[in-house]
């Protein structure tokens, strides 16, 4: 494993490659939500990310809280829910 600066080009692509499995996960967790009930799936989220914390894994738990966040903005809002509704497959 290498420490990176700031300024060091790695560390710009580790940001970069993190971000794509962030987003990545962000788009699995949508379409998971949109096959199942995603208020269930954000209530699943939300508890295995305090049962990550209990455990003393910050990072990992802050990324399932994302994840959570990703399926209440994206598919428990009134206008994304019409929105599927209407247009069902893009």
């Amino acid at each position: 494993m290498t420490t990176s600066t700031p300024l060091d080009p790695q560390g710009i692509q580790d940001t970069h490659v993190l971000e794509a499995h962030t987003d990545a996960l962000r788009a699995l967790v949508t379409a998971l939500g949109w096959q199942i009930d995603p208020v269930r799936l954000h209530a699943d989220l939300q508890a295995m990310a305090s049962i990550t914390r209990r455990n003393g894994r910050g990072a990992s738990a802050g990324l399932i809280d994302e994840l959570a966040h990703t399926v209440e903005t994206r598919l428990l809002t009134t206008n994304v829910s019409i929105e599927r509704t209407v247009v069902p497959f893009r």
